[in-house]
């Protein structure tokens, strides 16, 4: 059997693999040679996928990893590392969007549905939870904290997606990746920004809630911030 022949048969078996006992029948190592099938069709990337898992420890921090480490690894070149970034973007959005028309009448709710949408990443995030009267979820709004507190983004440009999403009220959850759920200064300076905003285009701001070690903090609940 040629080189060529017994690389694309190890490739369907790999694949049927997948069909037949779905994620739980592959190593996560042999998932991520799976993803780079399509980003590396001529390439072997049985070896590219150890190098990464080694590199960065497992397939989730794979997948959130920079697009520069990404591309320093041998093999992955830079339509690899954009095809990791697009897996991880994809998946992050199918977390935030899968809870549409969920109530989260409750704190526990708030808290379960941020800890999820939050769950796979580090990345300094600030999802907006966007509520109907009835506190069905309607719309998750992701944006970078250094963004609001750079103020490269406008409060004319904020004003405009917040109205947009029809909210009457909405929720904050600022990502705190691996450090505990503390308030920071940068958190009361978010916590300032949507209160000063959301006022003054008549949308209920109704908690900030932090998360960080796999837990939830509300600052409302704790009175650590006067709604």
């Amino acid at each position: 059997m040629s080189e060529k022949n017994s690389h694309a048969g190890h490739r369907s078996r790999m694949r049927q693999r997948f069909l037949t006992a779905g994620q739980d029948g592959l190593f996560e190592h042999e998932l991520l040679e799976l993803i780079l099938f399509y980003a590396r069709p001529v390439v072997n990337t049985n070896g590219i996928a150890h190098e990464l898992t080694q590199e960065f420890g497992s397939l989730s921090k794979v997948l959130t990893a920079d697009e520069e480490k990404l591309c320093a690894v041998k093999g992955v070149g830079s339509s690899g590392a954009i095809f990791l970034k697009l897996i991880s973007d994809f998946g992050q959005n199918y977390m935030r969007n899968s809870h549409n028309s969920e109530t989260l009448s409750s704190r526990k709710q708030i808290f379960d549905c941020l800890s999820q949408q939050f769950a796979d990443t580090t990345a300094k995030i600030c999802n907006v939870l966007c509520l109907s009267t009835r506190s069905e979820l309607m719309r998750t709004i992701t944006l970078p904290t250094e963004d609001l507190l750079s103020s490269s983004l406008s409060p004319k440009e904020l004003a405009a997606m917040l109205l947009k999403s029809e909210a009457a009220s909405v929720c904050i959850g600022i990502n705190h990746g691996t450090a505990p759920p503390i308030p920071t200064n940068d958190d009361y300076r978010i916590a300032y920004i949507f209160g000063e905003l959301l006022s003054a285009i008549g949308i209920t701001f109704s908690d900030l809630i932090i998360h960080g070690c796999d837990k939830c903090f509300s600052m409302r609940g704790s009175g650590a911030f006067t709604f």
